[in-house]
């Protein structure tokens, strides 16, 4: 009986160290944050980024290893705005290279300094979708170069009331949830 016990123990200890195991690929969340400021006295204000995915060191040092990438979530964030009563509309679009709507988020009679610590924009799945299609078509033949951008951002305060001048320094972060490989 002693003998059997043993030769069980040998035999699952021995399964334990069958060598190493395949690393499966580590899921990397990326954000990419858009910086936009408005300023001025009339009653809307716009600001436009065009951007790539290149211009992301988080995205840059790991693109060669992505194996999937999807959008994941989207925010807004106030970094600064005088006057602090400034009071309107929000507004922020992402359009691919040719300015087809990918995503959109709008805030309906907020004030921007009520947003010091962020707020999610809620995106439908059609937006979702669009997104990621269109992700997935550049992320491997992007323009290293970034001559001709992959996005455009838009970002707009409209029926501005509460004072003017004014002057608006704000955030839109998009975060991508991928799947890097460990090579």
């Amino acid at each position: 009986m002693k003998k059997t016990i043993l030769l069980i123990a040998m035999f699952a200890s021995l399964s334990l160290f069958n060598g190493c195991e395949e690393l499966g690929n580590i899921e990397l969340n990326i954000p990419l944050v858009i910086e936009f400021n408005v300023s001025g006295s009339e009653t809307e204000a716009h600001d436009k980024v065009a951007f790539c995915l290149n211009q992301y060191e988080d995205w840059q040092d790991n693109k060669d290893k992505i194996e999937k990438a999807n959008y994941f979530k989207a925010a807004y964030w106030t970094i600064d705005v005088d006057p602090v009563a400034l009071k309107g509309t929000i507004s922020f679009v992402l359009k691919d290279n040719i300015h087809n709507v990918l995503i959109s988020g709008t805030l309906h009679d907020v004030s921007p300094a009520d947003y010091i610590n962020g707020i999610k924009f809620e995106v439908d799945q059609g937006q979702i979708d669009a997104f990621n299609q269109y992700l997935n078509e550049i992320m491997l033949n992007e323009d290293p170069s970034c001559q001709n951008p992959s996005f455009n951002a838009g970002f707009s305060i409209t029926d501005i009331t509460g004072g003017t001048p004014y002057d608006i320094k704000c955030k839109v972060e998009l975060v991508l949830q991928t799947e890097v490989s460990p090579d």
